[in-house]
């Protein structure tokens, strides 16, 4: 028998082009050759192939896993391996897999295989295989060498790698309680009544621990910590966050706790950390940023992305806003509408959260959760299902062809963590709160579009959402693809306008129906994108990651120094005040008192942040000057360009006036929001001072509403002793800063309207129940499209004559929208 490689000579370089590597393998006939697009990138890559990190953006569909397989055996050719490859999950460990072998390349997926450790096959693994607390590759020390590493799909891995360096622990693990004991006394100071609400177990309640009393009790924590570090809570994360615990924040639930660090320290897996060469491949998003905060590359050192010149040709999407066409256009409209189509297309329906998904049960043939989204997906794939519901998974999920031909997002993405959750409580007004949501939306909006031949139509649903897309700074975020698929739909819409759900529905039918008009027009929209060819880095996310970096090897000083000038170039005060807590929590470490004074700076700027060990002096809630409605003109005037915008900030805020349980921080926000729109004095005194009512309102004759919001009260025997508790000494903290003469009414927020078992009555206090709650919500939108008619804003004294039929002047605002309390349940 012959061997012919023989006559390939011992002198015979090894092939290392990529492209000229995939001419000389024994692949399926499928496989005729590379498409331009994946020619351009491979070139594009071997020019650069020397450098640590490189970048590479393309959309789905472009043929993105052959490219990763290929730049891999270039580098095992050029005895650069060992090579792996790392997915977001197995699903597409499978894929690659599958295609690895359709191409005629060796790959295993154990990387204790002898063949990956010798550079003779690539490994494909998960991104959770890599980075855990018990590592195949070792942790803080080298197990298992990379040579060259592909992250795949980068973004959709960030959730998991979150997950990997975050402890969690339940209330019932012995170490939750040794440190809620431990910082118990620093929680109090924050706010006593929220931390009683830890004590009861209550899931509404989550906790800071402040990050003096985290650092100076460190011995005490980590003791806790250390000793059940074999448990399961803790075995895969307690190893990566053990030498960092003072670099962590901590949070603690009723429920749970979370230690998580300020950034994930992924150079901890050593053998990542020192790879010759990492890949990173990305769809188009347009914020790279994550790439220095979760994967630790060098932002002075990586380089420009390689961006095909054809990446901004992606599949074709119609994407409409529901309440952008016509903001009577409710929710229920949109569920039935979908449920409808699904009968002969697969349709599918992101929501935030499992609260949400329940309002899509009846309609639903499959809500995926957990452990139920891949067998969910894999049916989608396989033939007609009907209507989907995902619950919170906006990445890592291919939904091409059939598998969806309509994509429906409801809300707003929600929080992954409690870390997550009190960045966004002070980023939410912010540029970079919106950034962030905007990444996540793009993400979601890009599940039902895998190729470049691909259609689908996304429909945007949810008054806060239509407003966050509909916003100029929130659209410049989003990549020049998406962009100018959303002009046209903007064009479309001033066509649509004032449509009802039967002209929706219709125009979302000639879109399956592949009307050629559409088809012909939603391919040129997309020869006026912009290709982005730089880097998006977030400063903020940027400067923050340098600053943890050099913390960590002891520059206290210099990572001081890091923030403080990064606080300095901030205009947006939101963002400003979390850098200025970043830049306390590093100062407390070598000057603990000018670390106050910082925080006390940060807290200036923004109420959310945590309070100074000295405590905040409460400022007085002072009605707003002159009459209410020449405060509405004034606030309306300044922050609505157009009718539309109003309506959709009021539908956005009256969505969050509701009863139902862990949303009470979201309805206090709408609360405070209220006030202001109706042109009175509004305060949040609790969350801002630590001590007094959830609300606090203030009309301009001088009458004050003293509000706990109880919305997410689940009792059926009526308002409980401790509700009503809260409410006594709200009343007794404001009697004690505004003295007892001043006129005010105690207001309770609940399901009910009797007192319960062993609770006393608050004299003179009033409820507000489901009941007056509707109310309240219709005549909020009433009045907003009312400010729209005519000139409205330019007349005072129209804007007083609304403000009185609707019920919202100080006279009738609580005649109209509450009870008397009752001491049972007679009606």
């Amino acid at each position: 028998m012959v061997n012919f490689e023989d006559l390939l000579g011992d002198d015979e370089a090894a092939v290392i082009d990529p492209r000229d590597i995939f001419l000389t393998l024994n692949r399926d006939k499928r496989f005729a050759f590379p498409r331009d697009i994946q020619t351009e990138v491979m070139k594009a890559w071997f020019k650069l192939r020397d450098q640590r990190d490189t970048v590479i953006k393309l959309n789905v569909g472009s043929g993105k896993t052959l490219v990763g397989l290929l730049l891999l055996q270039s580098s095992l050719n050029e005895d650069a391996g060992p090579a792996l490859y790392i997915c977001p999950d197995h699903q597409l460990v499978s894929q690659v897999t599958e295609e690895a072998i359709a191409l005629g390349l060796e790959v295993v997926d154990d990387p204790r295989d002898a063949a990956f450790a010798a550079g003779q096959k690539i490994c494909v693994t998960t991104v959770h295989k890599l980075f855990n607390g018990r590592s195949v590759f070792g942790v803080e020390n080298v197990k298992l060498s990379i040579g060259t590493v592909i992250v795949d799909d980068a973004h959709a891995s960030i959730a998991t790698i979150a997950d990997q360096f975050r402890i969690t622990l339940p209330n019932t693990h012995e170490a939750y309680g040794k440190i809620l004991k431990t910082v118990a006394g620093d929680l109090k100071k924050q706010s006593h009544s929220r931390f009683l609400s830890l004590e009861a177990s209550d899931p509404r309640a989550i906790m800071e621990v402040p990050f003096w009393a985290w650092k100076d009790k460190q011995e005490n924590i980590l003791k806790s910590l250390h000793e059940a570090k074999d448990n399961n809570e803790l075995k895969f994360s307690y190893p990566l966050l053990h030498e960092i615990l003072p670099y962590c924040r901590c949070f603690i639930g009723g429920q749970s706790l979370e230690i998580e660090p300020i950034c994930p320290p992924t150079d901890l897996i050593r053998s990542f950390f020192k790879a010759k060469r990492r890949i990173y491949m990305t769809a188009t998003l347009s914020d790279d940023s994550v790439l220095i905060t979760h994967f630790g590359a060098n932002p002075k050192k990586l380089p420009d992305p390689i961006v095909p010149v054809s990446s901004q040709f992606m599949g074709e999407r119609m994407i409409l806003m529901p309440q952008e066409l016509n903001p009577d256009i409710e929710l229920p409209d949109i569920r039935k509408m979908l449920a409808d189509i699904s009968k002969k297309e697969n349709v599918v329906v992101i929501v935030p959260s499992k609260a949400t998904s329940d309002n899509w049960e009846k309609v639903a043939d499959q809500i995926l959760i957990g452990d139920k989204v891949t067998p969910g997906i894999d049916k989608l794939r396989a033939g007609h299902v009907g209507l989907t519901v995902l619950v919170n998974r906006y990445d890592g999920i291919d939904l091409p062809g059939d598998a969806c031909r309509v994509l429906a997002l409801v809300d707003l993405p929600e929080v992954s963590s409690f870390r997550e959750a009190a960045d966004m409580n002070i980023l939410a007004d912010s540029k970079a709160g919106l950034r962030r949501q905007m990444q996540r939306i793009e993400q979601g909006m890009g599940r039902g579009v895998r190729s470049n031949d691909d259609y689908c139509v996304v429909l945007l649903c949810g008054a806060k959402l239509t407003s966050r897309i509909k916003s100029p700074e929130g659209r410049q975020m989003l990549t020049g693809a998406t962009q100018a698929q959303l002009e046209l739909s903007t064009n479309l819409a001033k066509q649509l306008d004032g449509t009802d759900i039967a002209g929706l529905k219709k125009v979302i039918k000639q879109c399956l129906e592949r009307d050629a008009g559409w088809v012909k027009v939603s391919k040129k929209a997309l020869l006026k994108a912009k290709v982005g060819t730089g880097l998006s880095l977030d400063p903020i996310a940027v400067g923050v990651r340098t600053s943890f970096d050099l913390a960590r090897i002891g520059d206290h000083p210099g990572a001081v120094e890091t923030l403080k000038t990064l606080a300095n170039s901030l205009n947006d005060d939101d963002a400003k005040a979390l850098i200025l807590v970043r830049e306390a929590e590093v100062a407390h470490h070598i000057d603990p008192a000018n670390a106050q004074k910082i925080l006390l700076a940060a807290h200036k700027l923004n109420q959310s942040v945590l309070k100074p060990i000295e405590g905040i002096a409460y400022q007085k809630l002072t009605p707003v000057a002159g009459k209410q409605a020449a405060a509405v003109q004034e606030i309306h005037r300044s922050r609505f360009l157009e009718a539309a915008d109003r309506i959709l900030h009021f539908k956005s805020l009256v969505d969050d006036l509701k009863f139902e349980p862990d949303t009470n921080n979201e309805f206090e926000g709408a609360i405070i929001e209220m006030g202001r729109l109706i042109g009175i004095g509004s305060q949040r005194p609790e969350i801002a001072f630590g001590k007094g009512p959830d609300n606090l309102l203030a009309f301009s004759n001088g009458d004050f509403i003293v509000i706990e919001c109880k919305n997410g009260a689940t009792s059926e025997q009526g308002i409980s002793k401790h509700d009503l508790g809260q409410l006594g000494q709200a009343i007794d903290w404001f009697e004690e800063k505004y003295t007892k003469t001043v006129t005010k009414t105690a207001l309770i927020i609940h399901p009910l309207k009797h007192i319960g078992p062993g609770a006393a009555m608050i004299e003179g206090a009033r409820v507000m129940t489901e009941k007056q709650l509707v109310k309240l919500r219709t005549a909020l939108l009433d009045f907003a499209k009312a400010l729209g008619d005519g000139n409205v804003l330019n007349d005072v004294t129209r804007i007083g004559q609304l403000l009185t039929t609707h019920s919202l002047t100080p006279t009738s605002f609580l005649q109209q929208y509450s009870v008397p309390l009752k001491h049972n349940k007679e009606v």
